[in-house]
């Protein structure tokens, strides 16, 4: 009777073994990612080895009829992806040859596992299939005793044996080592890469991202890196050693996230930074109403293959995890890919998403924090009044907390809406300990933490909080511009001006960064370099700040006014700059001060507080203030506001 002969479904091929039936390929027995069109690139060429496989059939097995694509980006892309899994090259390859303007090839030798587990033979092309016979064969036992009686012989072949004996129990632990969890002080989650065919999916695929993120940042265990040094590497060719030394990470998270129609499918992979080692991949399909749950589900699983040891209320918070209103949801991922960009028209367009989540779930604490957020910074990068900002700041905070006190983000926005809505220094500490606490990856936590500290001259304390900020966030502009005012405020100038401009290599765009090295320069009696900082600032004023134009030809004379006038030239100069500020008083003062004059120093100072502008918080500790500090009405500004002694 006749068999059909089964196609196999494991192939083996160098250190790798594809099985197709389960879609999973294995290097040394350790699952590791592989997206599904590579996959399906990978079944092409096992199944014909040696032969190559044109991109035209490629595009047929990729691609169902009416799909519009570009094809052979398409190709392009998954065989990068193949060769990046397998470790290859285009250049030198081991594996996969590219056939120019054709096709490829799979050039490694190919042995489809059997039922029994015996790998057969498959020969590439162009070389002569030789059956040979087992050595020990029992048709062939009859080796002369002759050579087994030869001492030196016999010696050798034991010798040889002992070798091979050791090689298989070395090799097999070492197996066994690489299969066992792997003990992680630091982590980075990449940017989970959309495979939707929608590409408008792209903020689901980096909200999902920041939320794998953040449940992993809550865990008191690894390093974390944040969102956005992390979103540094979106679409980079670089490989993870690499991007781990930039980092400073022991491990990576890298994935996917195909959306389509009410489910989600992720797929993640958690790799040995500096061997790029595949330690554990898995994925994940849920309805999207289970999306937390999924989120919770991979930071889970990701902590127990660091060995983390999940306190019962940590795993709690992973587990327990309310229904979501999905609409809702959408709308507070969009709000936080705008939030992210710090713009004065991404700020607005957040807060427009933030409140229609909000009208869909009024319930959503998230949404509410992220909005009391918004209004923080706002002041500060729009035309939004301060007093205005602030209070709705409060007002969205107190429910933020109200809808769920464990929310750090609540908390930290709590913090910053009793310290500048209210001057309430002790209750704002309070609530940035208690963002910490919940916490302790938090960047944004630590480095407005950090800048809280400044305020009150506790400089060491506020430089490592901005160094732990830096640590989970070592590529935010933001933060690198925040470690060098506190540096500047502590008086080390020389490494103040070094974070400015690490602030520019990240983010050349970053006209604030000239602002402070402006007034880290006048500090230090350095007029020409802060003349040269204001004119670079000057440059981006259109783009990055909406001020009087007449501020422009006020800075370009500032040189002349300082080679005709001296220091006070300067300083009558930077009064006129200073007058086009959106909240001048304080500004003024600090020229006044310097010019000697007490009473108009005394005066704008006086009116900074009134107007209860942000900066009026630098007063207790400004140096070019210091010539007032003997006034008593200065000192009745300093209770005024309310500094703790």
């Amino acid at each position: 009777m006749y068999h059909p002969v089964e196609s196999p479904s494991i192939y083996r091929f160098g250190v790798f073994e594809a099985d197709l039936a389960n879609r999973e390929l294995r290097k040394h027995g350790i699952r590791i990612r592989l997206q599904e069109q590579p996959f399906l690139v990978l079944i092409e060429l096992l199944r014909r080895p040696g032969e190559v496989v044109t991109r035209e059939e490629l595009r047929q097995r990729l691609w169902p009829p009416g799909t519009f694509v570009d094809f052979d980006e398409g190709v392009n892309t998954a065989i990068k992806r193949l060769r990046s899994c397998l470790g290859d090259s285009s250049e030198n390859p081991i594996y996969i040859e590219t056939v120019s303007r054709y096709g490829y090839r799979l050039i490694a030798p190919v042995a489809p596992v059997t039922a029994n587990d015996k790998p057969v033979p498959v020969a590439k092309p162009n070389h002569e299939v030789v059956l040979v016979k087992p050595i020990f064969a029992p048709a062939q036992n009859k080796l002369k005793r002759s050579f087994l009686d030869h001492p030196l012989l016999r010696l050798s072949l034991i010798f040889a044996l002992v070798v091979l004996a050791a090689i298989a129990i070395y090799g097999g632990w070492g197996r066994r080592n690489e299969l066992e969890p792997l003990t992680i002080t630091s982590i980075a989650v990449l940017p989970l890469e959309n495979l939707s065919a929608d590409k408008s999916q792209e903020y689901f695929a980096d909200g999902i991202t920041d939320e794998i993120t953040t449940a992993l940042a809550k865990l008191s265990g690894p390093k974390v890196i944040s969102r956005t040094s992390a979103m540094q590497y979106k679409g980079t060719h670089k490989s993870i050693p690499e991007i781990a030394r930039e980092l400073n990470v022991g491990a990576v998270v890298e994935g996917s996230l195909e959306r389509s129609g009410d489910r989600v499918r992720v797929r993640v992979q958690l790799i040995r930074a500096t061997t790029d080692q595949h330690l554990w991949a898995e994925e994940y399909d849920r309805q999207l109403s289970s999306v937390l749950g999924l989120e919770a589900e991979v930071a889970q699983d990701i902590a127990e293959h660091i060995r983390l040891q999940l306190h019962e209320n940590q795993r709690q918070s992973l587990v327990l995890t309310r229904k979501i209103n999905l609409q809702a949801f959408q709308d507070y991922l969009q709000g936080r890919h705008y939030w992210a960009l710090r713009t004065r028209e991404s700020l607005n367009k957040a807060l427009e998403y933030f409140n229609r989540a909000i009208q869909e779930d009024p319930n959503d604490a998230r949404s509410y924090a992220s909005l009391a957020h918004c209004y923080i910074v706002m002041p500060m990068l729009t035309e939004l009044p301060e007093a205005e900002g602030f209070d709705k700041a409060h007002e969205a905070a107190e429910k933020a907390l109200a809808l769920d006190s464990s929310l750090p983000e609540a908390h930290l926005a709590m913090a910053e809406a009793l310290l500048y809505h209210d001057w309430n220094f002790v209750g704002a500490e309070k609530e940035f300990r208690r963002t910490l606490e919940l916490n302790p990856n938090y960047s944004t936590g630590h480095q407005w933490y950090g800048e809280f500290l400044t305020y009150l001259a506790r400089y060491p304390e506020a430089i490592h909080e901005e160094q732990a900020a830096l640590a989970l966030d070592p590529l935010s502009a933001v933060i690198h511009h925040e470690m060098g005012y506190v540096l500047r405020e502590a008086g080390r100038f020389e490494e103040a001006v070094g974070e400015y401009h690490e602030a520019l290599k990240i983010n050349p765009h970053f006209y604030a960064a000239y602002q402070e090295m402006f007034w880290s320069y006048r500090r230090e009696g350095k007029a020409a370099e802060s003349i040269e900082a204001l004119r670079e600032l000057a440059a981006g004023y259109g783009e990055e700040f909406r001020l009087n134009p007449a501020i422009i030809p006020a800075i370009k004379g500032l040189q002349l006014a300082y080679t005709s006038g001296g220091r006070r030239g300067y300083l009558r100069q930077c009064l006129r700059i200073h007058s086009y500020y959106p909240r001048p008083s304080y500004y003024l003062a600090r020229d006044y001060a310097q010019l000697a004059d007490r009473e108009s120093a005394i005066a704008e100072l006086t009116r900074s507080y009134q107007n209860h502008d942000i900066e009026a918080l630098w007063m207790l500790t400004d140096p070019e203030l210091d010539p007032l500090r003997s006034d008593p009405r200065f000192q009745r500004l300093i209770r005024a506001v309310g500094f703790p002694h």
